[in-house]
């Protein structure tokens, strides 16, 4: 079922601390929207100017609400005007849904957020990103851009959640010694290949350390759940010891929810770290650009990159070092796993074509 939220932040921050807010406070003096001049020398007083006269922003995404909740409300500190409206879908519906409006010419999504590598390679032959290169993209890893207007928001690690109640002193670190202790990890849950975080997770794994593992996990060990709230459900509440190549949106969750905290923990996955690539774009036929564009604007800013981190998501600005001790980066991904161990597929035709195969195979170990 399509579950429709409406996010609103109005959260009280420091207004000097972020970068958003100043360039606001410098478009408030140095343009009006009547000022077409002051606007073409200053493109975030114009885009600020804009986004007063739009109707919100609408996103289709898949980041569960809690992440999403906390970065929209960093937002919407420095833009309390734009209202955000996110349909959290599917990866698959994500995109057809906008194809379909978007042919239709009614109003449809003004950003798009997926975890579906093959997907994008889809969207960007179909041109449903519109051409925009956010503010401070420079700073951030070549790989960051995919396509045109088609970015990487995110490179998520894919990560060990475990019930360490169960576990006790025990601290699964790697695949393999979770598929080479079948005693301790008796039973152990994570996505099916059919869901695309899931498949971009294990083609990564494999791609670092092929089947061997997985196929030693086998069918017996591995009880079936669907997305990553599912999972700490079943982690949780002892259906199984631990999920494995799992969404590192979890680490917020858990890190927020008094029950979960005392409970559940997680860990890289040391021996094949795979990044799952959560791709971003402004569409083409938005109704809301400039406030699109503000919003990308705000993800690619050291205070944005700061919120994705307080958030759960990942941030990676080169030589960016979050405060308040948070550590969801890509810097400590690479802190925790050595470089030949991870691997970031990418938005690429490789990916694609390896799916039916790949599938086909993960089908015959699991079921």
């Amino acid at each position: 079922m399509t579950i429709f939220r409406s996010r609103r932040r109005s959260a009280v921050v420091a207004a000097a601390a972020l970068l958003a807010v100043a360039l606001a406070a410098g478009a408030a003096t140095a343009a009006r929207p009547s000022s077409k001049h002051a606007q073409a020398e200053n493109p975030i007083a114009g885009l600020i100017a804009k986004s007063k006269t739009e109707s919100g922003l609408v996103v289709y995404g898949n980041p569960p609400s809690s992440n999403f909740n906390a970065l929209v409300a960093r937002f919407n500190a420095n833009f309390p005007w734009i209202k955000v409206t996110e349909y959290d879908l599917e990866d698959p519906v994500i995109f057809s849904k906008y194809a379909s409006e978007a042919g239709q010419g009614v109003r449809t999504a003004d950003v798009l957020i997926a975890s579906a590598p093959n997907m994008w390679v889809y969207a960007a032959r179909q041109h449903y990103a519109m051409s925009f290169t956010p503010n401070g993209l420079a700073r951030f890893p070549k790989f960051a851009k995919q396509y045109k207007g088609i970015y990487i928001m995110s490179p998520d690690p894919a990560i060990i959640v475990y019930n360490k109640l169960l576990l006790k002193d025990k601290v699964p670190n790697s695949l393999a010694e979770i598929a080479g202790d079948a005693s301790t990890y008796d039973k152990l849950t994570g996505y099916s290949v059919d869901n695309l975080f899931g498949y971009t997770g294990l083609y990564g794994y494999v791609k670092l350390k092929g089947w061997s593992n997985l196929e030693k996990i086998g069918k017996s060990r591995y009880v079936p759940s669907g997305n990553v709230s599912a999972q700490l459900q079943v982690v949780s509440q002892g259906g199984a010891k631990a999920a494995y190549l799992t969404s590192p949106t979890a680490r917020f969750r858990i890190a927020s929810d008094s029950r979960l905290k005392t409970i559940l923990d997680w860990a890289y996955v040391t021996d094949g770290e795979a990044i799952v690539p959560r791709g971003i774009a402004v569409t083409a036929k938005a109704s809301s650009p400039a406030s699109a564009k503000l919003f990308l604007d705000f993800i690619y800013s050291v205070p944005g990159q700061q919120a994705m981190c307080e958030a759960g998501f990942t941030a990676y600005m080169n030589k960016f070092k979050p405060t308040g001790g948070c550590t969801n980066t890509l810097a400590d991904v690479y802190a925790h796993v050595a470089a030949k161990n991870v691997f970031n597929p990418g938005f690429t035709q490789a990916f694609v074509n390896a799916r039916k195969s790949f599938a086909a195979r993960w089908h015959s170990i699991f079921g």
